[in-house]
């Protein structure tokens, strides 16, 4: 029996994933999660064989999420759950330990599919993803509109410290720079990569590998 758990924000992706997992032999869900908090404080109780990890969640990134499990739980198999095909996203949770990549428009038998192969220690993408990968290791373009914008040295720095949690005073310090100073490449940061608030500036500079 391949046990499961469920971590994303949205009740109508949970149900309908618990819909198409009922009374699916071989397989039992045992718990489902809304935020990354909930979800590291449920696997200190009981730890499933696979994760069904949704990548953006209201308290956290999963791609972060992702990387902080594997490192604990050494044989949780991890499966990313996305609206996005972007080659960007599959790369950088991939890296960071996910077992396979599913959209959520999955179909019922391709996410069966999904969690028997992670189960038994095998990588999973949908086809229409693994020819995304293949273009792009060959050098072909897709079809994706994931732009990445050039970031100075600087910037790079802010943003990485901005990500870690760094109030604008202490960004000042460590950086040896003005608080202004701060405020104003947090500006250009929001800017260049197209958000509205410093939530939506560390949620794609995730997605986009930044840091």
């Amino acid at each position: 029996m391949i046990t499961v758990a469920i971590t994303d924000d949205h009740v109508m992706v949970v149900e309908g994933l618990k819909t198409m997992l009922n009374h699916v032999d071989g397989i039992k869900i045992i718990n489902a999660y809304h935020t990354v908090n909930d979800t590291i404080k449920g696997l200190l109780e009981i730890t499933p064989q696979v994760l069904l990890l949704d990548i953006n969640l209201p308290d956290g990134n999963g791609i972060l999420l992702c990387k902080q499990l594997k490192e604990t739980y050494k044989d949780l198999k991890i499966i990313a759950l996305s609206n996005y095909e972007d080659i960007s996203f599959i790369k950088q949770i991939i890296k960071n330990g996910a077992n396979g990549y599913l959209l959520k428009n999955t179909n019922k038998n391709e996410l069966i599919e999904a969690i028997k192969a992670v189960s038994i220690n095998q990588l999973f993408l949908p086809e229409k993803l693994q020819r995304v990968l293949l273009n792009d290791s060959l050098g072909k373009p897709t079809n994706s509109s994931f732009f990445i914008p050039t970031l100075t040295r600087r910037e790079k720095e802010v943003l990485i410290l901005i990500v870690k949690e760094n109030t604008t005073e202490e960004i000042a310090e460590q950086l040896f720079i003005t608080s202004k100073t701060v405020e104003a490449h947090r500006s250009n940061l929001i800017q260049k990569l197209g958000v509205k608030n410093v939530a939506g500036l560390v949620r794609v500079a995730i997605e986009k590998g930044l840091i």
